[in-house]
């Protein structure tokens, strides 16, 4: 098995660190693992914008110019499946851009234990997104969608509203037996009527839902409790 990670960190004396770290991580599982460093985020940016190719992201938080968190959004609007893990020297920014769906926040010095179960996480979530795939029956015909690609589902009546990143389907159908077949710690209620995926969830306060977009969904009394934990686990887990 191959995986491909970059280290994205301006303290180039570290880069060998983790390097060997990262080497070691693959060989005690059997993993092939191809290691690049980046400076900066302009020379990710410059090499890479738009067209990823990596499995996992290591970013330094503190960075000259654009930092981590700047780069890892700039990333999320052409890649959503990989793995970002932020490397920091301060605590308190571990509370800080949690929307861009991060595996885990490293303290430096980061310990090597703690890099090993950050790139285990890693590799759970990468192999748990492989071939998820709803099927659906639109418009007479079998249809299979990307569960990873749906922003929201919405009930109208009878029917049903599904969003995905590049298009809008809607059928008669029920939300319950939707929902069976959907994962309840990634696809949670907002009200009685729309239900959101939190990897597109930007932000969640007492009365709106924002999404990535821009777009804002009403959050009800009964729903902001169970929805922001599962907001919080989600991306803290």
């Amino acid at each position: 098995m191959l995986v491909k990670v970059a280290i994205v960190e301006d303290e180039t004396e570290l880069h060998d660190y983790y390097g060997n770290m990262i080497e070691a991580w693959g060989n005690e599982r059997n993993i092939r693992v191809i290691t690049t460093f980046i400076e900066n985020a302009e020379e990710y940016l410059f090499k890479y914008d738009g067209q990823n190719i990596f499995d996992i992201i290591f970013l330094d938080v503190c960075m000259k110019d654009m930092n981590g968190m700047e780069l890892a959004h700039e990333i999320r609007k052409f890649d959503r499946n990989v793995q970002i893990v932020f490397l920091t020297g301060n605590a308190e920014y571990v509370f800080e851009g949690y929307e861009i769906g991060a595996v885990r926040y490293l303290i430096k010095p980061v310990e090597e234990s703690k890099l090993a179960k950050a790139l285990d996480a890693c590799m759970e979530k990468l192999g748990s997104g492989r071939e998820d795939y709803l099927m659906i029956k639109y418009q007479g015909e079998n249809l299979r969608l990307s569960r990873n690609e749906i922003v929201l589902i919405k009930v109208d009546g009878h029917y049903l509203q599904m969003r995905t990143t590049d298009q809008a389907y809607e059928w008669k159908g029920s939300l319950k037996e939707m929902m069976d077949k959907l994962d309840p710690a990634r696809f949670v209620m907002a009200n009685r009527s729309i239900v959101v995926n939190l990897e597109y969830v930007n932000k969640i306060t007492r009365e709106e839902c924002i999404l990535e977009n821009g777009e804002t969904i009403p959050v009800s009394r009964g729903a902001y409790g169970p929805l922001n934990d599962a907001f919080m686990k989600y991306f803290f887990k």
